[in-house]
């Protein structure tokens, strides 16, 4: 069992935003648990997982979510406090804070249907996996 608070998970900063890993996957058997963090007039990199499927639950601010799917449908949606939001595996997705003065903040719960990456064991190796990603992005 782990019992950690929101606000005191591990810290990792990427180009667009901070993830505060709460349960890593690596302690978990399908599953792993983050708190995201969008600054003001920042964003998500557009990114797909087929692996994982993820659910959102926005804790405060303001965003909006970009979707892409399979099928070449789009949507867009506004993200707002007690929003929960299901990102299938394999649609494109990007989310943006809208908010002027206040972060986005939501946790990120991911799904693992098929079992965890073997190329990210780890909450670090996915790190370096999306910091080598983003630094490919302009």
């Amino acid at each position: 069992m782990l019992k950690i608070n929101v606000k005191k998970g591990k810290r990792y900063a990427l180009k667009t935003h901070v993830n505060e890993v709460l349960l890593p996957r690596e302690e978990a058997e399908v599953i792993e648990a983050f708190h995201v963090i969008i600054e003001p007039g920042n964003y998500t990199h557009p990114h797909a997982h087929d692996d994982t499927e993820q659910l959102y639950y926005v804790i405060s601010g303001k965003g909006r979510a970009v979707f892409s799917y399979p099928d070449d449908r789009t949507e867009e949606f506004a993200m707002q406090r007690e929003d929960v939001v299901h990102v299938p595996r394999n649609t494109r997705h990007q989310i943006f804070c809208d908010d002027e003065k206040e972060p986005l903040r939501y946790l990120c719960v991911d799904g693992f249907p098929m079992g965890k990456p073997a190329e990210e064991p780890t909450w670090d190796d996915h790190y370096r996996a999306v910091v080598e990603l983003q630094s490919q992005q302009p």
